[in-house]
């Protein structure tokens, strides 16, 4: 059961650090913001570290070995995930800024 937990948070990691960065990226390249797109941009890649940082301690503790159910699994990694995907939400919203020169 472990290995099939392990082998579920694998490509959330993977996507999690690819789109975050591809995000940051992106986000670098676009011109003049008002404040409040950066404070957004900036707690979205905050809560995208949390939860990045919260999958790597847990699977570097073992945590992830003490798991026997899909609950306990939800339990321990949950958190996590919902704030991966609020840092997704909070930056895959329209920017109102300058518009990037193609």
């Amino acid at each position: 059961m472990t290995i099939l937990f392990f082998l579920l948070l694998l490509p959330v990691l993977a996507l999690g650090f690819t789109g975050l960065t591809l995000m940051f990226l992106d986000v670098l390249h676009l011109g003049s913001r008002s404040r409040a797109e950066w404070a957004r941009d900036a707690l979205a890649f905050f809560f995208g570290f949390l939860a990045l940082a919260g999958l790597v301690w847990d699977i570097a503790s073992g945590e992830l070995f003490r798991t026997e159910s899909f609950t306990m699994f939800l339990g321990i990694y949950g958190m996590n995930f919902v704030l991966l995907g609020i840092a997704f939400v909070l930056l895959a919203l329209p920017h109102t800024g300058a518009k990037r020169q193609e």
